[in-house]
């Protein structure tokens, strides 16, 4: 079992404590008093929870990086899906990392008097806001991947994981839907991290992919 695509895991299992540390954040159009008392009242989770968005931006990195290769490495992938997967990977950290910024801020000014509740009001409603970068960094990650290996004749992922990366992918461009495909998006970055990590060594296709070689 290789180590390198479990990165992957690692990412998701810090978002998913990052994200229940927090708890549930101030509303978009909350006053700036009930800003305030919400990260008064729980500046050390939420400043663990920072550090841990950080920490899973740097893993979502080395995961994207490692799964780039793996898509270069696919026969008649285009040659450049490659970039698409490292890019998204970069944009999904970029937001994780940008998106702990201004929690932190807004811990950092939350107990400070002279910070005025309107002005704790905008930036919180920035920071509700601020899911694009990461949630379309996510989304080009998983079509990157699974345009390249959905159609290849000997591929690194199983068919339905592969298809199932394209899905997800779209949706998450939907309003609405996005958030709950983005959610998917992580149990399929986990699945796809336990895959990776069982491939032989030398990359030998599994047992799966030989047989549809086989049969077509």
């Amino acid at each position: 079992m290789r180590i390198a695509p479990l990165t992957g895991l690692v990412a998701v299992v810090l978002t998913l404590v990052a994200f229940l540390l927090t708890g549930d954040t101030p509303d978009y159009d909350a006053t700036g008093s009930q800003v305030r008392a919400f990260y008064v009242d729980r500046e050390a989770q939420t400043g663990v929870s920072v550090y841990l968005l950080a920490l899973a931006a740097v893993f979502f990195v080395f995961f994207a990086a490692h799964l780039a290769r793996v898509v270069r490495d696919v026969p008649a992938s285009g040659g450049w899906l490659h970039r698409v997967v490292l890019g998204g990977g970069l944009l999904l950290a970029i937001g994780f990392l940008t998106g702990a910024a201004l929690t932190l801020t807004l811990v950092d000014l939350a107990d400070e008097p002279t910070v005025s509740g309107p002005a704790l009001q905008a930036l919180n409603t920035l920071n509700e806001n601020f899911y694009i970068p990461f949630v379309g960094g996510m989304a080009l990650m998983l079509l990157g991947t699974g345009l390249a290996t959905v159609r290849a004749a000997v591929s690194p992922l199983p068919r339905w994981l592969a298809w199932a990366a394209v899905v997800i992918g779209v949706l998450m461009f939907i309003p609405w839907i996005g958030f709950f495909a983005f959610m998917a998006a992580g149990l399929w970055v986990v699945v796809t991290s336990i895959v990776l990590s069982s491939r032989p060594q030398d990359g030998t296709p599994t047992g799966t992919d030989m047989a549809g070689t086989v049969r077509r």
